[in-house]
């Protein structure tokens, strides 16, 4: 075997460590660093372009708009209430309505009446500032100043405050109203155990917000009002002005929920009701009207005893002042309905005395359903909210 006299070339063993140790070329790079790179070029973009051009509702300063864009529900009639919280900064800048916030108030309620001011203000009012009108009834002294002070004590010292009376004509029997008779039906309804109805003044204020609060002097200067209650309570902040929110989308009337009437206490209110549309040729807006009536056993349409509770309410004091509103007021006023009503079959004998102790005084009609059905009669669905 021949041998080879050429040795084999070899490479030192540190120029081998060196090789090892030398970077290699650089390869792919990982996902996660390309996807973190997007996301930060991404949140950049972002973050500029919203400090450039800041959203009306969410700068501390409003922007180029004071609403959003309408919604689309709009276009076919339909509004849909305001949801979630507005932005005060922007909300409070928009123009007032004529309006107040009115009380109908006895020295009595001052306890309940305090923490109600504390929370309407908390809640709405510390924005908005719009003017309170506090009435008494004339049965009652004026407010004193105790009663004063004690109010000014929970509200803002900038705080428009009203202080005014309900006059005496109307917190009274009618003049046309047999003023005794009319209190024995008093304490006949309140044996039959019809709801508030022994006692007087509730009917006086049945009569007053049916119609008359609308007419009330110190209210002439205001377009709409919204009506408080002592110890109510609002657990949510209004954050935007629902005055402005009815004026601007054309409504009427503003309530939050609907009750059932107690039928013993209006069983001819809804005939008297109909018979005057009837006789004025009023044809009421179908799906509004229909909201309050039903058919009876034999087919005919009568009262579904639903109505707007009155005790909050938000509404357009024209429209309640108008001439249509007040007829159809004075016809149920006249009517004597709201004091007593007298149901029964006339008896066919020659003595007037025996045919009127047939008639049973059983009830008095409420401002609750007097306005529902006003409003199911003259306005329209679309006005309502």
């Amino acid at each position: 075997m021949m041998q080879d006299h050429f040795p084999r070339l070899s490479t030192p063993d540190h120029k081998r460590t060196a090789s090892r140790l030398s970077p290699r070329p650089p390869g792919p790079t990982p996902i996660f660093v390309r996807l973190s790179l997007a996301a930060f070029i991404l949140t950049s973009s972002v973050l500029l372009l919203t400090y450039f051009n800041p959203s009306p509702w969410l700068a501390q300063s409003p922007a180029l708009f004071l609403r959003p864009p309408p919604p689309l529900s709009i276009l076919s009639g339909s509004i849909p209430p305001i949801q979630g919280c507005q932005d005060v900064h922007t909300t409070t800048l928009e123009a007032r309505e004529r309006a107040a916030i009115v009380l109908l108030l006895r020295e009595a309620d001052l306890d309940e009446l305090l923490p109600t001011l504390r929370n309407f203000e908390a809640k709405f009012n510390a924005n908005f500032r719009y003017p309170y009108v506090f009435l008494s009834s004339p049965d009652l002294a004026t407010f004193s100043t105790k009663f004063k002070r004690a109010v000014a004590s929970v509200l803002p010292k900038e705080a428009v405050v009203e202080w005014g009376q309900v006059p005496l004509e109307h917190w009274s029997i009618p003049d046309w109203m047999d003023k005794e008779e009319v209190r024995a039906g008093f304490r006949d309804q309140e044996e039959r155990e019809v709801q508030y109805a022994g006692r007087e003044g509730y009917h006086h204020m049945c009569r007053f917000y049916s119609g008359l609060w609308a007419r009330h002097p110190m209210l002439a200067k205001y377009d709409w009002y919204w009506r408080l209650e002592p110890g109510v309570r609002f657990f949510c902040s209004v954050t935007y002005d629902p005055f402005r929110f009815l004026s601007m989308n054309n409504k009427v009337y503003g309530f939050v929920i609907t009750i059932v009437e107690n039928e013993n206490t209006i069983p001819t209110l809804f005939k008297t009701v109909k018979s005057y549309a009837e006789r004025k040729n009023i044809t009421p807006s179908p799906a509004l009207w229909d909201f309050f009536t039903k058919k009876d056993k034999l087919g005919q349409e009568t009262y579904s005893m639903c109505h707007f509770w009155t005790n909050f309410e938000i509404g357009d004091l024209r429209f309640f002042r108008s001439p249509e509103y007040q007829s159809l007021f004075r016809e149920l006023d006249q009517a004597g309905g709201i004091y007593s009503e007298r149901v029964g079959a006339p008896s066919s004998t020659p003595f007037p005395n025996l045919a009127v102790d047939i008639f049973t005084t059983l009830a008095q009609w409420g401002d609750a359903p007097i306005r529902s059905l006003a409003l199911g009669l003259l306005a329209d669905v679309n006005q309502i909210h």
